[in-house]
């Protein structure tokens, strides 16, 4: 009995002795890991991090992109006393510097006049003149039927412009001698196709205070003059169906879009909207399928994206 006695009290000696020292091994462990982490740097980022507040800083609202100036054909200006502004709203063929006849009564940069209410910038009476006879057209049928949209490679950029106001050359009385003779000492305000749409003044409400006949501040760029260009050679093709078929075409305005390549093809037209008839619709179409468009000079076609100039036109018939 007293042998196995002493062996029990032998193995429980062994066995605290084995737990005292695994438990001293692990408080060794726990205490080399925790000297390491101590002693370990921390790293520049965290410490600049914890060191100094985030900071929110609060950037300025980009500038939205500035609009390209609206094209608007403007007779020439003699004797300018100074340069329109580079940054000018309008675009032309010439040089212009915004006048008024009447006290301002507006708030924006144009002249104050009495007309007709309309989205167009027409401000003096004008009458129609044929210029140029334009090249032997189809008939009207055939040139709306080439017409259709063609399907474009890549998208055309849009450059809003507000090419003319054409109306229909209204039937006057023969001109008395006294008025053949006041008529021959007028200056022409033409074009050199002496080609001129017949317009009507509209009535503006602008802001501009300097005394004269009324007119825009706008710049002549090479741009300008190659859309005079279309503007005058649509235009003429547009006079000469419309005389052709006056007794089919209703009162109202049809829109246009279409683009211009380079060669001076005009690709794509497509009718925006219609308050007239089909047979207008159709018409205006055919002017400008035909119209004869000359090619663009070299320093407009180096401004066009894509290769092409996309145009809105604007076609109106007016009552009398």
């Amino acid at each position: 009995m007293n042998s196995v006695g002493m062996r029990r009290n032998t193995s429980r000696w062994e066995t605290a002795a084995a737990f005292l020292a695994s438990l001293l091994l692990h408080l060794f462990f726990l205490l080399a890991v925790a000297f390491v982490i101590l002693k370990s740097p921390i790293p520049k980022e965290k410490s600049h991090a914890l060191e100094e507040p985030p900071q929110l800083t609060i950037l300025p609202m980009p500038a939205a992109p500035k609009a390209a100036p609206r094209f608007v054909s403007t007779p020439p200006q003699e004797k300018l006393e100074k340069k329109p502004n580079k940054d000018a709203a309008f675009e032309s063929d010439n040089d212009s510097i915004a006048a008024s006849e009447a006290p301002p009564t507006g708030q924006e940069m144009m002249p104050s006049l009495e007309g007709r209410e309309d989205q167009s910038l027409d401000l003096r009476d004008q009458r129609y003149a044929a210029g140029q006879k334009p090249a032997e057209a189809m008939p009207v049928a055939q040139a709306a039927e080439q017409s259709s949209p063609e399907a474009e490679a890549s998208p055309t950029p849009r450059m809003e412009t507000d090419l003319a106001l054409l109306e229909a050359p209204k039937p006057t009385p023969k001109p008395t001698q006294a008025q053949k003779s006041k008529t021959a000492t007028r200056p022409s305000q033409s074009s050199e196709s002496g080609f001129q749409p017949e317009t009507r003044v509209t009535r503006l409400r602008g802001n501009v205070s300097n005394r004269g006949k009324a007119s825009l501040e706008a710049n002549a760029t090479p741009l300008g003059r190659y859309k005079k260009q279309v503007s005058d050679a649509i235009g003429s093709r547009w006079y000469y169906y419309v005389n052709s078929q006056m007794g089919l075409l209703n009162i109202g305005t049809v829109d246009i879009r279409f683009t211009v390549t380079p060669e001076g093809k005009i690709k794509s037209p497509q009718v925006l909207s219609n308050s007239s008839n089909e047979s207008f619709a159709s018409v205006s179409l055919a002017s400008v399928v035909q119209a004869e468009v000359p090619p663009m000079p070299p320093e407009v076609a180096k401004l066009i994206e894509n290769g092409r100039l996309e145009i809105d036109f604007s076609f109106t018939i007016i009552g009398h």
